[in-house]
């Protein structure tokens, strides 16, 4: 547990290291959040073994991945005690991934039913077969 920002019993409107009067609730330990990471890794991999249809299976999985990435973050990087603008300078390189990768998307698609049949050039404009089998 971080000391320097830990509630005392000295500071006003605190009731200790246990919560507060204000109806906080204590932090979770470093092993907790471990088991809660640890239980939501295996629940993914359980996903993936069931017979969901693939849409289902991407949004859970991309669900559980932010919930565990917001969990590291919390904890391991100790921004549960930080201001709100740490968040934001913590959230900006992920939104500048999103837009990246929405941006990126469009190319990312050309050409790959080409790439599966095998083209010999598949960003050419004209259909080409692919290998003859």
């Amino acid at each position: 547990m971080d000391l320097a920002h830990a509630p005392t019993s000295n500071d006003p409107g605190h009731g200790g290291a246990h919560g507060d009067s204000h109806g906080h609730r204590a932090s979770l330990s470093y092993e907790q959040v471990f088991l809660i990471l640890f239980v939501a890794t295996v629940v993914e991999v359980a996903l993936a073994y069931m017979g969901l249809p693939k849409g289902l299976k991407i949004v859970l999985f991309v669900v559980m991945a932010l919930y565990k990435a917001v969990m590291v973050a919390l904890y391991f990087m100790h921004l549960k005690f930080e201001k709100k603008l740490m968040w934001v300078i913590a959230a900006a390189p992920l939104m500048f991934g999103v837009i990246l990768a929405i941006g990126t998307y469009p190319d990312s698609e050309k050409g790959t039913k080409r790439f599966q049949r095998g083209d010999s050039n598949p960003w050419s404009e004209t259909e080409t077969p692919g290998p003859q089998k």
